[in-house]
């Protein structure tokens, strides 16, 4: 139950309810696994709360979610890609609707709001769990400063000035390669490196420049 959970958990809505009813699952199962009778008290599986492992230190259903949500938000984020815009946009919904400045602000105001509440935004969600659990987070992930946010052109431009090099897969092969310039055609909306010259080291002492295409 516990990978299926991680697989599907942060794709689809929980209602309070069915997640509830879900650790109610969990509980029975962690029960049968240690050869418990069933009327022993669940005290055991959900007591402490701290990282909400209980006394046992198996994972419930919130310690399994919170980390997957966490990690799809991630890699959301990582990319320039359509999936950073939508996590742009909703992390944007998020504090603007809680009147917050950054994910900080925001891990304190979600913790008072119900489950089914914090559900309706991804970025509100993750915050909601890791504040439920005890867990302070300090993440920017759209900072002007970061690589993810910068332009293709000037990553380009950045990988020419220090000489950067990078792997590229060419004809069925990896090769390493150094950015030497950027093509006059090279826009900003372009993705990869398609529109750039590698200098692309081949066989013996030898070295050609081509075009990835």
């Amino acid at each position: 139950m516990a990978p299926l959970l991680t697989f599907s958990g942060p794709v689809i809505i929980w209602p309070e309810k069915e997640f509830k009813q879900l650790t109610a699952a969990f509980v029975r199962c962690n029960k049968e696994a240690w050869h418990m009778l069933p009327n022993t008290s669940t005290a055991l599986s959900t007591f402490p709360r701290l990282g909400d492992k209980g006394g046992l230190q198996i994972k419930m259903p919130r310690a399994i979610l919170c980390p997957a949500v966490c990690g799809h938000l991630t890699r959301c984020c990582e990319f320039d890609d359509g999936t950073r815009q939508l996590a742009e946009i909703t992390h944007q919904d998020a504090l603007i609707k809680h009147g917050c400045l950054d994910i900080e602000d925001l891990l304190f105001e979600v913790k008072f709001l119900t489950w089914d509440q914090a559900n309706q935004n991804t970025f509100a969600f993750a915050c909601h769990l890791t504040s439920t659990l005890g867990m302070r987070v300090s993440w920017d992930p759209f900072h002007p400063d970061l690589t993810a946010s910068a332009t293709n052109i000037d990553v380009a431009q950045t990988e020419i000035t220090t000489q950067h090099l990078v792997n590229i897969q060419h004809k069925d092969e990896w090769r390493k390669a150094q950015t030497m310039e950027v093509s006059a055609d090279g826009k900003q909306d372009t993705p990869g490196y398609r529109n750039l010259k590698m200098l692309t080291p081949t066989l013996g002492e030898r070295e050609t420049t081509s075009r990835m295409d």
